[in-house]
């Protein structure tokens, strides 16, 4: 287990956000806090999962599907169009598309 330093840069819809936090770094998982949500990066599946008071998002970059599971164990799953995805030791880039909305996330390690 180690302590990394990330920057993390989002490009949501209306919305772009760059910042830089600690994480730790475990078994190719890269754990930590968003706004008081958990986010795990699993660079080996290609998953991101954000855990949130109220739900679960999984985003399966590899078989380009986002499973949304809620606290009273509701599932909603739908296909993404992942258009780029980068995974390298010490960064992590990925550009999608839900219907016409695109989305940007890239977390490296600094």
């Amino acid at each position: 287990m180690g302590k990394i330093n990330l920057l993390v840069k989002y490009c949501l819809i209306n919305e772009e956000n760059e910042y830089n936090i600690k994480g730790i770094l475990i078994n190719n998982k890269i754990k930590f806090l968003d706004n008081n949500d958990k986010m795990i990066l699993d660079k080996k599946l290609n998953t991101l999962k954000r855990i949130t008071k109220e739900s679960e998002i999984l985003f399966n970059f590899k078989d380009k599907s986002c499973l949304i599971c809620d606290k009273t164990n509701n599932k909603i799953s739908f296909q993404i169009e992942v258009l780029v995805l980068e995974n390298n030791d010490d960064y992590f880039y990925v550009k999608y598309k839900i219907i016409d909305d695109l989305f940007e996330i890239m977390i490296k390690i600094i």
